[in-house]
């Protein structure tokens, strides 16, 4: 027995010294979470536009071509979820805030709280932001080891890249994602819209939880004088035509009617316009970083338009 027991304690300390590096990793190397959380203090005293939303708004929204100081707070599949907990954490803190951004997107009003892609994130959150998420357990042993929250063939290979470029950071000093260039651009394809749709789609027409979750940060900015634009990004016409269309109408319905009963709210509709051709789009349904540079300018002339340049 006590050989036994030694056998499987030294057959164990490769495992244990792997896991261990790889905590290590997740607490020490930068990402994408913990650079904006870094970034973020410095940006409270000037920042006039704050965006929130998705991989499409990370992707599509880039503050260097607004005339106004803007941060990006969005993150790759943030939920109006995790919107809120970020706006909740720190909307008092930015001191001259002008507008707040909400991106709207085809899942976003009936997006739930425990997604699959939110299913890892948020411990990204709650680590690296320091978010309070409501969501984990305290059971939960990856509230507690980052290293718990993804396979061990995602973490090595997440590592092997880190080796080789130096870093895992893709986002610049405004909260922008910069990696969606036109070098990188996938062939815009029906078929691939048709997938990307099938992946997307939730099936759910109850946006109850979501309305509410928008409509108190809409209460909140406008009892501290801040305007708010509801805002749907351009998306490819493969993908537009692919969506349940009658999902589609309730969301644009209900962007409109929020903008219309509050004072301090208007909407920008963007997902159907035609205006962003092929070469604008990384995949069927993200802008690639010439694209947002286009996207950015044209919300700029709105934003400007809507404050009073």
């Amino acid at each position: 027995m006590r050989k036994l027991i030694l056998k499987i304690g030294w057959f164990s300390i490769p495992i244990v010294v792997f896991c261990g590096a790889i905590e290590l990793f997740y607490r020490f190397v930068p990402n994408d979470y913990s650079v904006k959380h870094a970034t973020i203090p410095s940006k409270f005293k000037n920042t006039e536009v704050l965006i929130f939303g998705n991989s499409h708004t990370f992707y599509g929204l880039n503050p260097h071509y607004f005339d106004r100081p803007t941060f990006n707070l969005a993150f790759v599949s943030q939920t109006l979820y995790f919107d809120k907990l970020l706006f909740d954490t720190y909307i008092s803190k930015f001191q001259n805030l002008k507008c707040v951004i909400l991106h709207i997107e085809y899942t976003s009003l009936s997006e739930l709280v425990a997604t699959k892609e939110n299913n890892w994130r948020k411990y990204y959150y709650r680590y690296y932001l320091k978010l309070n998420v409501p969501s984990i357990s305290k059971f939960d042993i990856r509230k507690y080891s980052l290293a718990t929250t993804r396979t061990i063939n995602f973490n090595t290979k997440l590592m092997v890249q880190y080796c080789k470029e130096g870093s895992i950071v893709n986002c610049d000093s405004n909260g922008f994602g910069i990696d969606y260039t036109p070098e990188k651009s996938i062939k815009i394809e029906k078929k691939d819209a048709l997938k990307r749709v099938e992946n997307v789609e939730d099936h759910l027409m109850d946006f109850t939880e979501n309305y509410n979750r928008i409509q108190s940060m809409i209460t909140t900015c406008n009892k501290r004088g801040i305007k708010v634009i509801i805002l749907n990004m351009p998306v490819t016409t493969y993908f537009s035509e692919a969506v349940n269309q009658t999902k589609l109408k309730k969301i644009q319905k209900t962007c409109s009617e929020i903008a219309q009963q509050n004072k301090n709210v208007t909407y920008l509709n963007l997902f159907q316009n035609r205006t962003f051709i092929a070469d604008d789009f990384y995949d069927v349904d993200h802008l690639n970083t010439n694209g947002a540079k286009k996207c950015s300018l044209l919300v700029n002339r709105f934003l400007n338009a809507y404050l009073g340049n």
